[in-house]
């Protein structure tokens, strides 16, 4: 179908867009991004006109045109609040001037490396200017920043301008370890700051309900520390490339220390506060998600171990000075998340502990991926079973009485040793089919009686497995002992089939009781055949002296119908 035509209104205004442009159109004059575009093209510009390299005048000339830029865009900010309220496109503006403070952090890099005196002057003068221009922006369009949020704001301000000052003394010694964990610890301390926003969440959305401007919650203020969160990544990224200099080949020109788990203690802080917020809301779809933070942590913890030696250098001096891998490490800090989730009352995060110490159970100090898991170690089993009990205990649930029942046997097939003198899955069978059993007779709900029936196979494959693998299978000081086994069995599944009125139990037991008498008949038969040399003429003449005297009961009561019917016809 062709577009209509334009038409012009009756003042001779332009023709009206079509209804297709006008969409692109209006989206485009409602987002206005051109302040970005803006941005962008001035920070190339002014970086690729100045060389920073320790050349005082360029240096100085670059400081200052983000600055004049910088105040240009908060002048515009202003007048379009003083002058018409136009507060879409302050938005914009504020979140470009607070992007270009964190360009003008990572500008002098290069000068603080060549020059520490002019670079350490343009840190601090940036970092002043990025204060003094924030509050005068505030005030200057009357917005409201409360004081633990515009804390925060400036500490991490500080983290970005000041924390490259701290490395000044070691950029010479590339080796130093004190350099390479500054630079590892970048971002956890980033994580520390971005803590300080918990009263903030805990204050909710009415903390910032009067701020002065029409922006909802939660854009405002979140959307400003998702931009400062998003370039913690990068910074942390780019400062082992900055300030770390070790000899790299062309191909190698961006190798360095960076690895992804970095990022983990900073990312643990994001989650922690993702949690809160759903808390204070009230949101479960935010709790939940919230949950799975940490074992994303713990995958990232085990990937992206390059095998240059820059990087293998610093993760075994990683490994020895914390006496434990990323991922050992990494998983020991989500028990800490999911303890800290129980403590504020999230019920599913007993899961979460579970699951973590069950990843710890198979990976050991020194495993790098999940890719090397180690032999179930006794410690973290022993924590399951604990942490499974005692949740059990405070919510009486049969999923939670099934995981540290679990973990108990788990715990038992440990420590049994090869000397016993019973094998090792045998005794771990019988604990399954005790746990089955206890759990299934204290829990009436759908896993509880699960759990019954699979306690009423269990007798019946242990009754069998009993008649027919029991000799060969234990040793022969216990066989003496396999007759009460058999009896045992029988009554405990009759006996708990008509106390909790559970057929499949009688049933079980039946069968397992016919079974034993038909094998020990067998046996007695054969025992008693070596005294009787006829004994199976014997027996087959006794049956059919039984089906002789069946046959001779039916005619006798044919007979007797007979008698019977003739007596009342004469009757």
């Amino acid at each position: 179908m062709m577009e209509q035509p334009a038409i012009a209104n009756r003042e001779g205004a332009a023709p009206a867009l079509p209804l297709r442009s006008r969409g692109f159109v209006f989206r485009l004059y409602t987002s206005n991004p051109f302040y970005f575009i803006s941005a962008d093209l001035v920070f190339i510009g002014l970086r690729s006109s100045f060389d920073t390299r320790g050349k005082d005048f360029e240096t100085w000339a670059l400081m200052l045109g983000l600055a004049l830029y910088i105040l240009l865009l908060a002048s515009t900010a202003c007048y379009l609040i003083r002058r018409g309220q136009v507060w879409d496109d302050t938005r914009g503006i504020l979140l470009v001037v607070v992007m270009m403070f964190l360009a003008m952090s990572i500008s002098f890099d290069a000068t603080l490396t060549r020059s520490p005196r002019l670079g350490s002057a343009c840190f601090l003068g940036g970092w002043l200017f990025a204060v003094v221009v924030s509050e005068a922006l505030l005030r200057g369009i009357r917005l409201r920043l409360p004081f633990w949020f515009r804390l925060p704001y400036h500490l991490i301000l500080v983290l970005f301008f000041i924390y490259p000052l701290l490395l000044t003394p070691y950029l010479s010694m590339p080796d130093s370890q004190t350099l390479q964990w500054g630079l590892f610890g970048f971002s956890t301390a980033a994580g520390l700051l971005f803590l300080s926003l918990l009263p903030a969440i805990r204050r909710g959305s009415g903390y910032v309900s009067e701020n002065g401007s029409p922006w909802p919650w939660p854009l405002y203020p979140w959307v400003l520390y998702g931009l400062l969160a998003f370039a913690v990544v990068g910074r942390a990224y780019y400062l082992c490339i900055s300030f770390h200099f070790v000899p790299r080949t062309h191909q190698e020109a961006t190798n360095s220390i960076f690895a992804p788990y970095f990022l983990v203690p900073f990312l643990f802080a994001l989650g922690i506060l993702w949690l809160e917020a759903g808390l204070v809301r009230r949101r479960g779809w935010m709790i939940q998600s919230a949950l799975f933070v940490p074992l994303g942590l713990v995958v990232l913890a085990s990937v992206g171990h390059r095998p240059d030696p820059i990087c293998q250098r610093f993760l075994r001096d990683f490994t020895v000075g914390l006496v434990g891998t990323p991922l050992y490490l990494t998983a020991l800090s989500a028990l800490l998340f999911y303890g800290w989730a129980i403590y504020r009352g999230v019920s599913t995060a007993w899961a979460g502990c579970v699951g973590t110490l069950l990843v710890l159970s198979v990976i050991g100090p020194g495993s790098l991926d999940l890719g090397q898991l180690v032999s179930p170690r006794l410690s973290p089993v022993l924590a399951i079973t604990f942490v499974s009990a005692v949740y059990a205990w405070r919510r009486r649930t049969s999923w939670a009485s099934l995981c540290a029942a679990l973990a108990g046997v788990a715990v038992c097939s440990i420590l049994t040793h090869s000397e016993l003198p019973i094998p090792r899955f045998v005794v771990v069978a019988h604990l399954l089919l005790a746990s089955c059993l206890v759990i299934g007779a204290i829990y009436r709900d759908w896993l509880g009686q699960t759990l019954q029936d699979l306690g009423a196979f269990g007798f019946f494959v242990a009754g069998l497995a009993a008649l027919n693998l029991g000799p060969g299978i234990l040793p022969g000081g216990l066989g003496p002992f396999l007759p009460l086994y058999e009896l045992a069995i029988v009554g405990l599944a009759l006996s708990y089939g008509y106390l909790l009125e559970n057929r499949w139990h009688l049933a079980a037991g039946g069968a397992v009781g016919l079974c034993w008498l038909g094998s020990e008949g067998s046996h007695f038969y054969l025992k008693l055949k070596r005294v009787v040399a006829g004994l199976d003429q014997i027996l087959a003449g006794l049956c059919f002296f039984l089906l002789a005297i069946y046959i001779s009961s039916l005619k006798l009561s044919r007979k007797k119908r007979a008698i019977d019917s003739v007596g009342s016809q004469d009757f």
